[in-house]
């Protein structure tokens, strides 16, 4: 059984100063055994623990393509800097919650974003409306620090009369990925230490994809309901 490796992460930085087809069909089976193999491994063994925290996960986990689509951006390199499992409620949802690896190490995170307003709403709305919530749990994971924030545009325009500072950039943002500093390595093994850190992003989705009138409770079931992977976990989830 083929498993995420310091050698999954060395293939990555590879290819991020080799960026070219000449040099990735030279190191295809590189690709196929470090990379490829170890994320479908990684897909089935995360598969059934996800579901215990968040059964609202129907679909199958999705692995990215390693390919760039440069039909329309001729200038894009060919190939991924990164390659994620992907966990989302359904075809229509915006938002994911994801394991990726890239030359750095690997990492857990969340993501949503739309060219369109609405999609983005619940979670603007969630923001502003469990704004303590969500500040106790930003300080708890050191949210800017331990977690990145990455915008994708913004709404010049306030979208909103009244946005506190600290919300700010989150709620005018077309786009937002909250993600960990990438690890260079695994302390237990890889589906092990990608599932806790999959755990302590879940909240965020959480205010992604709930509405607001179950949101309180559907985090509580967090620390009441299901049993934290790490005492870590634990103290993220108790927070909540």
């Amino acid at each position: 059984m083929n498993l995420l490796s310091k050698e999954s992460f060395s293939f990555m930085a590879d290819l991020w100063e080799n960026n070219n087809k000449g040099w990735f069909d030279h190191n295809r089976k590189r690709y196929e055994e470090h990379v490829r193999e170890p994320m479908k491994t990684m897909a089935k063994l995360l598969r059934d623990p996800v579901s215990t925290v968040l059964p609202e996960l129907t679909g199958k986990p999705k692995i990215s393509r390693i390919n760039n689509d440069i039909r329309f951006t001729p200038n894009k390199p060919p190939y991924k800097e990164h390659v994620w499992i992907s966990f989302s409620k359904s075809s229509g949802s915006y938002a994911d919650i994801f394991v990726a690896i890239g030359r750095n190490g690997w990492a857990a995170g969340v993501g949503i974003g739309a060219p369109k307003r609405d999609p983005l709403d619940l979670w603007r709305t969630n923001l502003l409306a469990f704004q303590d919530i969500w500040r106790r749990y930003a300080k708890k994971v050191k949210l800017g620090e331990e977690v990145k924030i990455y915008i994708d545009n913004s709404y010049k325009k306030p979208l909103y009369p009244e946005i506190p500072d600290d919300l700010r950039q989150l709620i005018q943002a077309k786009g937002v990925w909250l993600v960990e500093e990438p690890k260079p390595d695994f302390k237990h093994s890889p589906e092990v230490d990608c599932f806790r850190a999959f755990c302590k992003v879940v909240p965020i989705f959480l205010f992604m994809e709930i509405a607001d009138g179950k949101l309180t409770s559907r985090l509580k079931q967090l620390s009441n309901e299901i049993e934290p992977p790490s005492a870590e976990v634990k103290k993220v989830w108790d927070i909540l």
